[in-house]
């Protein structure tokens, strides 16, 4: 009699802990937001590609002089240039740069500018980027699959010890 009840709790714990996407992460906190400053040369893959006005085409207005740029623009420009990952990232919105925007989805003209400077183009992004808390974190990349694991392996487990049960191995 304890056989079926057993391997009937090892599946139901199992595909509870499986479940667990449904129900895990809490939300504990509200994402942070961080604003971002990205540089790269345009090139064929890039987002202005070769039939953007960074490449000639009828919105030439899209283009901005390097000189152009306010001193702060032309400062965080520089920085995500010379930077070894082709950017950075600021937390507080104190120490967002005023003359740019920085939308959730940035597009030409809005989050993405064309500047040329000293002959080269190169694409701009400033956007926001909304971090979810660590807790929420964690939650994701350890707790979730570790759950489904144990849930998969009580699954697995109630099934052997439903089977040896009735197979006669009790």
């Amino acid at each position: 009699m304890r056989t079926p009840l057993a391997a009937a709790g090892l599946v139901a714990l199992g595909v509870l802990l499986m479940a667990n996407p449904l129900f895990l992460p809490v939300s504990v906190g509200e994402p942070t937001p961080a604003y971002t400053h990205t540089v790269q040369p345009v090139t064929e893959g890039s987002v202005a590609g070769f039939e953007s006005p960074a490449n000639g085409s009828n919105a030439s207005d899209a283009v901005v002089a390097y000189a152009d740029l306010s001193p702060d623009a032309r400062a965080a420009f520089d920085r995500a240039r010379d930077s070894p990952e082709g950017g950075f990232g600021v937390e507080r919105p104190d120490e967002r740069v005023d003359s740019l925007s920085y939308p959730t989805e940035p597009t030409l003209g809005d989050g993405i500018l064309i500047v040329e400077r000293d002959g080269e183009r190169y694409e701009f992004w400033t956007r926001t980027v909304e971090r979810e808390p660590g807790a929420v974190v964690a939650q994701r990349v350890l707790l979730q699959p570790a759950a489904f694991l144990i849930g998969f392996l009580a699954v697995v487990a109630g099934a052997a010890v439903g089977l040896r049960g009735r197979l006669g191995g009790e």
